[in-house]
């Protein structure tokens, strides 16, 4: 879900510098976790102090989202972090009125795993 007045300015979010915060994931981690959906980017990226410690890469098609792909730094895996910020993302996708082809097989698995996500899914 965007969070109420996410639009943020920064130098950090490139060439158009707009932040969308989408959601602070991962009760599993030891430090706050904020994802961020940067649209000029095609990325939901999750930081950690301002660090981006995950990445979920997408191509915006009219009325869809295509996932590309998903990263997450070697420091920080086995602590809930991309099913975290898989889940954040797809809850950003369907508050945007848009579906989701997951071309990214750990963005595909999850959607199979998951009936709260199906309905996405083209």
């Amino acid at each position: 879900m965007i969070i109420e007045n996410g639009e943020h300015r920064s130098e950090n979010a490139g060439a158009a510098g707009v932040l969308h915060d989408v959601d602070t994931p991962s009760a599993e981690t030891d430090e706050e976790v904020t994802v961020h959906r940067l649209g000029d980017r095609g990325v939901y990226s999750a930081t950690i102090a301002g660090r981006e410690i995950a990445s979920l890469l997408y191509r915006e098609e009219p009325g869809l989202i295509v996932v590309l792909s998903t990263d997450v730094d070697p420091d920080f895996r086995g602590r809930g972090i991309a099913g975290d910020l898989i889940a954040d993302a797809l809850d950003d996708i369907r508050s945007r009125g848009m579906k989701v082809r997951a071309v990214c097989p750990v963005v595909a698995a999850f959607m199979a795993s998951s009936v709260l996500f199906s309905d996405l899914a083209v």
